[in-house]
Order: structure tokens, then C-alpha cells, then sequence
């Protein structure tokens, strides 16, 4: 207590501030000055009367004073009250030290903030919901609020229903959230739901109880994104049936191939050795056209086999040049012929002789080689059309026959490795599968039109310029 009048003497004071703070038992004696609090001048203490007589005679504040003995500042909380007394002013100066509430209450605080850091910068997406609550959301951590594009602040107290608009998600966390309530055993699941953005998530999901004193628990729930993840396992699902499948077709190469190459090879070799034989001369002339037809097929097969593997690696180069279509049709009339059957006419139909394509002039070429070679084999009577017509801004080619056409159960398979129209015609079984990765390599499409005993038509495609 203080006197303001009495040249601030202090009057009383408890056992506790004197011990503390060095007050002198001879409290009458001491000025105000003379104690180690926050009013150690004139100038203080006047302004904080003029404060306390400002504010009704009531007033509190923080002050800090040392200790006897010490260096550290102790904060206290004061609170003064001035009154009467036989007409003097006297104040009561109540004070409590809080420093230790200050710093557990600071300790709290700070630890509060690192949880929050913790918890919101995991890469994991954490939430808690109170089952008393409608299962309502109480915590909602930045991962989360990334992941799914829905801000805390619109999970914060909704339910599922609200939060989720898909409802199909929404009964199913909360069916979820009943059966840990009934089993109490911790969950773990795979859960889908639909973003804020409208994209499906796949995440791996813990949820489990938090027991609390004096109220029921809380569901605490932890989830992690395994989209990629799952994305990743059926990549390497795909590449494995992928691979088996290469693996079923390569053996199945070797084993075409195998026969295929041995045929020719039988009669090159078989042929050979009865030209060189006397006792066969008067046939000699024809065991060389067999050689030379075995040796054309194997070389045929061996061109395919390259451009095949070529294109399939990437490696097969394309030239860009102008294309006179009329003159490489030409060419490939004058080569083939010759080489059609006895009673089969090769006919090239009038066609714009002045049309012209950007493309590779090989390639086109080796296209038409393959289709007209393809009809002449299985045309033994009749004629062999083909040509070229502009549509559009694509040039649409044709090559027409009157032949044996091609069974119904082969047609879908013709383009196929090894999609031979039959399996006792000569060839390799590959020129129509070269010629549909020429094409689609040079932007256009081919296909087939056939009736069994009527005859077949190739289309292909390819654009102007």
C-alpha cells in the first residue's frame, strides 16, 4: 500500500514481496524509490497515479522486477485500486508473478505451432472427425487440402456428404467411419474418390480411434496417393502380357521362318545338283528357271525380313521427293507384265499422267510390287487392273483382279504376319504386312475388298503433299 500524499511512503507489505525483492521491514520509512519494482522514479510513479485516478481509481498492468539475487526479470501482473481513507488517497497495490505461466503458456503455444507445422507439411494427408458430432471434420492438413483442391476451410465442420459432391464416396467413408466405431479395430483400405476438380484418386487409407478423457474418441485417419503407383503396376501388367506376347510372336517368327527359308533352300540346293548332273541334260533349262524363281523368293523374303525389322525399330529411312505416280506405275507394269500368268492381261487404267505426290518413290513402288506380285499369283485367268484416282487431297490407289479372292476367315488376318490366302501358295507370308506399315508410315491406310471365287481389290491411300 501506498501512500501518493505522504511522500509515497509504503505502508504495508507482504512477507513475500519483502523477501523476494530486499523491501526493509521499516516499511514507513522506505520511499517507493527505494524498492527494486517498475515505479523506481518520480516521474513513473506520478504517471501511473495519474492513470490509475483516469481510470476510475482501478487499473492493472504488467511490470517486471528483479528478484534479490538474480539477473532475470520476473513479470507480474498488477492490479492497483486507490481509495479513501480519513481523506487521504492510499493505493493497494495487488501483484501475482506470472512468469512461469507466461513461459508454460508460450511452451504451449510454441509447441501448438510445431505440431501445426509438423502435421500440415507430412506427405501424408491427415484428417480427424468427431463421431459425436455427425462425424463432422475437425482437422483437415494442407497435404490434404493440396490433394484433393478442397480448402480446410470448406471441410472444417461439414460432413462427408457435404464436403465430397459425389454422395456414391461420401456413403462409403461413412459406412467406413460406423464400422470402426462398432469394431474399434484399426481400418486400412483403398478408397477412390472424385476431387474438387472432377479427377479420380486412388489413396491408401489408415483410419483408426484417438481415446480422449471425458468424451468419446476421435477418428483420426491418415491416407497417402497411390494413383501413379497403381498406374505404374498395370504399366508393368501390360508390359509383361506385352512381352509375352512378343515372345509367342517371335517364336512363332522362327518357326515361319524356319520353313520358309528352307523351302527354297531345298529346291536351290535340290535343283542345283541335278544341273550339274549328265544324266540330266535335257531338263537342265528348267531346274535353272526353278533356282532362279527359289533364289528371287529368297531374296524377297530376306528384303522383307529387313524392312520389317527396320520399321519396327524405327531405323527404316523415308526419302521426301516429288512422285510422278503415272511414271512409277509404268515401271511397275513393264516389270510385272511378263510375270503374270498365261491367259492373264495386266492392265494399267488411264490415270492423270501429270499427278504427283511428295512421298518416297521407292517405297510407293515397292508398295505396288508387292500388291500386283500378290495378284499375280492368285489370278490364273482373267485380268489384273490398277491404278490411281485424286480424291480430295489424298490419292487413293487400287489394284484390282479377277482371281480366287480370298476366304471369309481370312480376310481380317490378311495383313498379319504370315496371313497368307492359303497355306500351299508360294511366298513369304510377309509383303502384305510390310506393305500396311509402309503405308501407315507414310500417312495413308490400305484395305481389302474380296469375295472367295470372284476376286480381290487393295486399296491404299496416301496424301498429297
Amino acid at each position: 500500500m501506498l501512500n501518493p500524499s505522504d511522500s509515497i511512503r509504503c505502508k504495508i507489505s507482504a512477507r513475500q514481496f519483502i523477501e523476494e525483492y530486499g523491501v526493509k521491514e521499516e516499511l514507513g520509512t522506505q520511499k517507493v524509490y527505494d524498492l527494486s519494482v517498475s515505479l523506481n522514479t518520480k516521474e513513473i510513479f506520478d504517471k501511473r497515479v495519474q492513470e490509475i485516478r483516469d481510470n476510475g481509481g482501478n487499473f492493472a498492468y504488467r511490470a517486471k522486477y528483479t528478484r534479490v539475487g538474480e539477473t532475470k526479470l520476473r513479470v507480474h501482473q498488477v492490479s492497483a485500486f486507490m481509495i479513501q481513507n480519513q481523506g487521504e488517497e492510499m493505493i493497494w497495490f495487488f501483484t501475482q508473478d506470472i512468469t512461469d505461466v507466461i513461459k508454460n503458456r508460450d511452451e504451449l503455444r510454441e509447441l501448438n505451432y510445431l505440431m501445426d507445422a509438423i502435421l500440415n507439411n507430412i506427405p501424408v494427408y491427415l484428417f480427424v472427425k468427431d463421431p459425436e458430432d455427425d462425424f463432422r471434420y475437425l482437422y483437415w492438413n494442407k497435404a490434404f487440402a493440396s490433394h484433393s483442391k478442397i480448402p480446410a476451410s470448406k471441410a472444417l465442420g461439414h460432413t462427408d456428404f457435404e464436403v465430397f459432391p459425389e454422395h456414391e464416396n461420401a456413403e462409403k467413408f461413412h459406412r467406413d467411419d460406423l464400422e470402426l466405431i462398432r469394431t474399434r479395430e484399426r481400418m486400412e483400405m483403398q478408397e477412390t474418390y472424385v476431387t474438387a476438380t472432377g479427377e479420380t484418386r486412388i489413396v491408401q487409407t489408415l483410419k483408426t480411434l484417438v481415446p480422449l478423457e471425458g468424451r468419446a474418441p476421435l477418428i483420426i485417419g491418415i491416407s497417402w496417393d497411390i494413383t501413379n503407383m497403381q498406374n505404374i503396376e498395370q504399366e508393368l501388367v501390360q508390359a509383361r502380357i506385352k512381352a509375352e506376347q512378343s515372345d509367342r510372336l517371335k517364336t512363332a517368327f522362327l518357326a515361319n521362318m524356319s520353313h520358309e527359308i528352307r523351302t527354297p533352300l531345298n529346291a536351290i540346293v535340290g535343283f542345283s545338283r541335278l544341273v550339274i548332273d549328265p544324266g540330266h541334260e535335257g531338263d537342265k533349262e528348267d531346274y535353272c528357271n526353278i533356282i532362279e524363281k527359289n533364289s528371287e523368293l529368297l531374296l524377297c523374303l530376306f528384303n522383307d525380313i529387313l524392312d520389317l525389322s527396320e520399321m519396327e525399330s524405327g531405323t527404316l529411312e523415308f526419302v521426301r521427293e516429288k512422285v510422278n505416280l503415272y511414271h512409277a506405275c509404268l515401271e511397275e507394269y513393264d516389270s510385272h507384265r511378263l510375270k503374270v500368268n498365261k491367259g492373264v492381261i495386266l492392265i494399267l487404267d488411264d490415270v492423270d499422267e501429270e499427278l504427283c505426290v511428295m512421298g518416297d518413290r521407292m517405297r510407293i513402288m515397292q508398295v505396288l510390287m508387292n500388291l500386283l506380285s500378290n495378284a499375280a499369283k492368285f489370278t490364273p485367268t482373267g485380268e489384273i487392273h490398277f491404278g490411281y484416282q485424286l480424291r480430295g487431297n489424298i490419292v487413293q490407289f487400287y489394284v484390282k483382279d479377277t482371281g480366287i479372292g480370298i476366304p471369309a476367315n481370312r480376310v481380317a488376318k490378311i495383313f498379319e504376319r504370315f496371313g497368307k490366302i492359303n497355306n500351299f501358295a508360294q511366298g513369304t507370308g510377309l509383303g502384305l504386312t510390310v506393305s500396311r506399315m509402309l503405308v501407315e508410315r507414310m500417312g495413308g491406310r490400305i484395305w481389302v475388298r474380296s469375295g472367295e471365287g470372284i476376286g480381290t481389290t487393295f486399296f491404299f491411300t496416301l496424301p498429297l503433299g
